[in-house]
């Protein structure tokens, strides 16, 4: 298993992103490898989800995976319940900064066997796709307090 940590700032007001966040089924807006979300059960204390992601490097593959989510506190957890990345928890974490919020991630990535190999790519790999998630978030956020004023 290997981790990966990193922190970012953007431009959204924290309760604005958590809204923002949680709304899975509009992931497929932020980034073309994200083909859909589809929520399978919404309960109180946690949402499971099924994401259809397309990659397309040499060869194009189609990863179809189910996720739990959870809100604990202050901290979202996701973790993996199959495909490749099964086991893999995603914690992440929003801090306000005036009208900034810093947005901690820290994964802890579990692959299959034979997609070990590939960890220092699909290390770098998940942290571009976070961060590229986040930056439409952040552009999202951005759209809806333009509308929110006029």
């Amino acid at each position: 298993m290997t981790t990966l940590d990193f922190d970012m700032t953007i431009n959204v007001e924290k309760t604005l992103l958590e809204e923002i966040f949680v709304d899975y089924e509009y992931y497929s807006n932020y980034l073309k490898q994200i083909e859909s979300v589809e929520i399978i059960k919404n309960e109180k204390d946690q949402v499971i989800t099924k994401e259809t992601l397309v990659f397309s490097t040499y060869l194009k593959n189609k990863i179809i995976q189910t996720s739990v989510h959870k809100k604990i506190d202050d901290v979202f957890f996701s973790e993996i319940l199959d495909g490749p990345a099964k086991g893999t928890i995603i914690r992440i974490k929003f801090l306000s900064k005036n009208l900034e919020t810093k947005i901690t991630v820290n994964a802890k990535l579990k692959l299959s066997l034979k997609a070990k190999i590939f960890y220092p790519i699909v290390k770098k790999a998940y942290k571009h796709f976070f961060q590229g998630v986040f930056y439409k978030m952040e552009t999202r956020g951005e759209e809806m307090r333009i509308k929110k004023d006029e």
